[in-house]
């Protein structure tokens, strides 16, 4: 299962042949957050070992397009557990988490293009498991401005707020399935 903007293809790891699934997870091993960052997420390579260990939790590897192709980012979509972000439903909507760009890609459009992709992937990936959720919510920092932009520019829309993140308060985002 992969889904594609103009700039990158987002690989679903557990979809991913095994060859091909271990070269993702080197390139994520690799994937670098800026200073400060780690408030926000967390390891890149300890996510993604959770999630392929979570029947509930389906990686994916964002990988450039054009001439230098190679993994730039990362996140994971999370069935059955919207409410971890504030969302009154767990079913209703799939959280998108753990998404990162490698800071040494940020500002380029990948971060804005990815969550788009990360939207169409989790639509895919409702279809494919039969799932009722509508949409994608995330929960954002109130303090991380620039991923919050990000999400305003990839379609999302502030929903609420909620007081239970890891890194403090958040903005509950939301972004309907096309």
């Amino acid at each position: 299962m992969t889904n594609s903007s103009p700039t990158v293809v987002l690989v679903a790891l557990k979809f991913a042949p095994e060859a091909q699934r271990d070269a993702l997870r080197n390139g994520i091993a690799r994937l670098e957050l800026a200073l400060g960052q780690e408030v926000f997420v967390g390891n890149p390579l300890q996510m993604t070992q959770v999630a392929l260990d979570d029947p509930a939790r389906h990686p994916f590897a964002v990988v450039s397009t054009g001439m230098d192709v190679r993994v730039i980012g990362m996140g994971i979509l999370h069935v059955g557990a919207a409410t971890d972000a504030g969302w009154p439903d767990a079913q209703g909507a799939v959280l998108l988490r753990g998404f990162l760009v490698d800071h040494r890609q940020q500002g380029q459009g990948y971060g804005s293009a990815a969550t788009m992709a990360a939207v169409e992937l989790a639509r895919e990936l409702t279809s494919a498991l039969q799932l009722p959720a509508k949409g994608v919510v995330l929960g954002v920092s109130v303090d991380n401005r620039v991923a919050h932009d990000a999400y305003l520019r990839a379609g999302f829309a502030v929903k609420g707020r909620f007081l239970g993140g890891r890194s403090g308060p958040q903005h509950i985002m939301y972004s309907p399935f096309s």
